[in-house]
């Protein structure tokens, strides 16, 4: 039904036939990569004929292909709206999905991709961020570590009301700050963002202590 209805999109084309020969492999489970050795075509250019087909029939291609017989690990391609809905759900570049997938079909598997972005870590920093969450989605991990408890103790006032109360507190609180920053860092953000965010929620903890009006 779905390949009848392409057909009479495509019916003033010249590639009719080729196109929903395409999307029929496709649907059988063959990667773009091999569509496009098969039809002597590039693998942007298949890529490209399956999306719009796909727009073409109001979607149910890209999601209803039937898994290649190859390792799951190792093809993407048909979970393309679950990689391009990461990287929105996780503020990501629009243009990540594409380099994404760019460099798995260059690398050949997940695993290789991984292996590659842990020995290149300046490399294209949201393609690496988009690596790691489907990385993790795939193995069942969540992308955001579990957040423990720090075991920094942070001491008490000495004085009840002193002028130096304030700068006391500062040192209390500064051991516990810099294990919060370091953990931010290993967690892959900047020193440049990890001030702006602690400074933005240190301004707005201050903001909803004010009078209202104030």
């Amino acid at each position: 039904m779905m390949l009848e209805k392409l057909r009479a999109c495509w019916g003033f084309s010249s590639n009719v036939d080729r196109n929903v020969a395409l999307v029929e492999g496709f649907l059988k489970g063959k990667r773009f990569a091999d569509l496009a050795q098969e039809h002597d075509l590039s693998t942007p250019r298949v890529r490209q004929i399956i999306e719009r087909a796909d727009r073409l029939v109001g979607g149910g291609i890209l999601t209803e292909a039937q898994p290649s017989k190859v390792s799951p690990r190792t093809d993407f391609m048909v979970d393309y709206p679950y990689v391009w809905n990461l990287a929105q759900m996780h503020g990501l570049s629009s243009a990540t999905p594409r380099h994404f997938f760019r460099e798995l079909e260059r690398e050949g598997s997940l695993e290789r991709l991984v292996e590659k972005m842990k020995r290149l870590p300046s490399r294209a920093r949201t393609t690496r961020e988009l690596v790691r969450l489907v990385w993790q989605k795939e193995r069942g991990e969540s992308p955001w570590p579990a957040t423990k408890r720090s075991s920094i103790a942070i001491a008490h006032p000495s004085w009840v009301d002193h002028p130096v109360r304030a700068l006391q507190c500062q040192l209390a609180l500064e051991p516990a700050l810099d294990q919060l920053v370091q953990r931010a860092a290993e967690s892959g953000w900047t020193e440049d963002e990890i001030a702006c965010a602690l400074f933005e929620l240190a301004g707005t903890r201050v903001k909803e202590r004010l009078p209202s009006g104030a």
